[in-house]
């Protein structure tokens, strides 16, 4: 049996739950069984569609010593000999502990080396050095899990004028990025041409005010808990997103985008996107709320030529394949067993 220890909250972005869910389907079409390990229920309905099985813990999901005693029972209870933790709460203790039952791979973005974890992935674009790690790394955008919606798509479309405008702020919405930019942009008289399509998570808190603003606005289109990402992106002639998970969607789909922050742990991985002339960087929102929205207009004017977006399509998706749930799912099935 392979576990997955992950949380969801407002405080924790979907992409997190949704990545691992890509990785448990790879890992059932590869014929192995999962089982997900979360603090709390706020995990079930995104696992009861795919029918996987769960253990809620009832536990605190940023204090995660309080469950050592519940997660080890559980991986005793149910032959766990492959855990995958997707948690920025763990603790030296904490990995101690489980390593001495099971094989731990870990989500290691935050370049913390995983406490010892046998096995590490950091998929951001420039990791740092694992030469000292004692788990063994695997590293780069190769291992960045998508859905199976981001895999083998066709190159991006593009189209002579900038018409269609995603909007996006990922699962969660604490600063009111989606509504206050829709209210920014749609006052612009110099793009008032420009149809935009927002897609918003069902954590996000300001679903019922967008309906209620927008519904019926024929320039907006609004997408709650959208199913199909790919296709979206892959239409928009430019996206604009929080720093995240999306932006490896974007490099997939191959659309031309801008990208600001919300959270410390984007800083640096959109920082990274813009100087590699992948996804330009507009700001952290969370501070310059005025300034990164300005910033990302004028980002937008340089993507009106179609030339301009047709070279930065091919760009984005030379460097993901969208392969990464699959090769991430081998690395739990081939774990070294701990003895």
């Amino acid at each position: 049996m392979i576990g997955i220890r992950v949380d969801v909250n407002r405080e924790i972005a979907t992409g997190h739950i949704k990545r691992d869910i890509a990785i448990a389907l790879c890992l059932r079409e590869m014929g192995h069984e999962c089982i997900f390990l979360s603090a709390d229920e706020n995990c079930l309905v995104y696992l009861k569609p795919h029918g996987f099985q769960s253990v809620i813990l009832n536990s605190q999901w940023n204090q995660m010593e309080t469950e050592l005693d519940a997660i080890k029972a559980a991986i005793q209870k149910y032959g766990i000999e492959s855990l995958l933790v997707d948690s920025y709460m763990i603790t030296e203790e904490y990995i101690a502990q489980l390593k001495q039952l099971t094989t731990i791979t870990y989500f290691d973005e935050l370049g913390l080396f995983g406490y010892g974890s046998q096995q590490l992935i950091n998929g951001v674009l420039v990791p740092p050095d694992y030469s000292k790690a004692i788990g063994k790394a695997f590293l780069g955008p190769k291992y960045v899990s998508l859905r199976d919606e981001f895999t083998n798509l066709p190159a991006k479309p593009i189209g002579r004028d900038l018409e269609t405008l995603l909007v996006t702020s990922g699962g969660t919405d604490n600063y009111h990025f989606c509504a206050k930019f829709l209210e920014f942009f749609l006052a612009k008289k110099e793009w008032e041409q420009v149809k935009v399509v927002v897609a918003v998570g069902e954590l996000n808190p300001d679903v019922d005010l967008l309906r209620q603003l927008y519904g019926s606005n024929e320039r907006v289109q609004l997408h709650v808990n959208c199913q199909c990402m790919s296709k979206l992106m892959q239409e928009a002639d430019y996206a604009v997103t929080a720093g995240g998970t999306t932006l490896y969607e974007i490099c997939v789909t191959g659309v031309a985008a801008s990208c600001y922050a919300i959270a410390d742990n984007q800083l640096e991985i959109a920082q990274s996107f813009d100087e590699r002339g992948l996804v330009s960087y507009a700001g952290d929102f969370r501070t310059e709320p005025q300034q990164t929205m300005q910033k990302i207009l004028c980002q937008m004017e340089q993507a009106k030529k179609e030339e301009e977006r047709r070279t930065k399509a091919l760009k984005l998706q030379e460097l993901v394949d969208g392969k990464g749930a699959l090769r991430i799912a081998k690395l739990l099935v081939d774990a070294p067993q701990n003895k």
